[in-house]
């Protein structure tokens, strides 16, 4: 079982206990859009975070932590930013 490490604790685990985060290309975004790839079916890089309670939901822990130390863009080799309704729907 492929092994990775969230970008916001630092634990490692399986991929099947993480959350990918990717990259999506808009037109409206040149830099990107930093989103849940749920499947794990989208090209580039990805950053994982650990899973939170809500299935396909990052934990908000590991989310603001990684948001507090620019672990996302890190792993992701890009400026893209975060997608406000990831952000929203985990930290509310």
């Amino acid at each position: 079982m492929p092994q990775r490490r969230c970008v916001g604790c630092g634990l490692i685990a399986s991929k099947s206990e993480l959350v990918r985060i990717a990259v999506a290309r808009e037109a409206a975004e040149p830099r990107g859009r930093a989103v849940c790839d749920r499947d794990g079916t989208m090209g580039g890089r990805g950053a994982y975070i650990c899973r939170g309670d809500e299935p396909g939901k990052p934990a908000a822990e590991c989310l603001a932590a990684a948001m507090r130390r620019g672990g996302i863009a890190r792993a992701l080799r890009s400026g893209a930013t975060l997608d406000p309704k990831l952000v929203e729907s985990v930290l509310a």
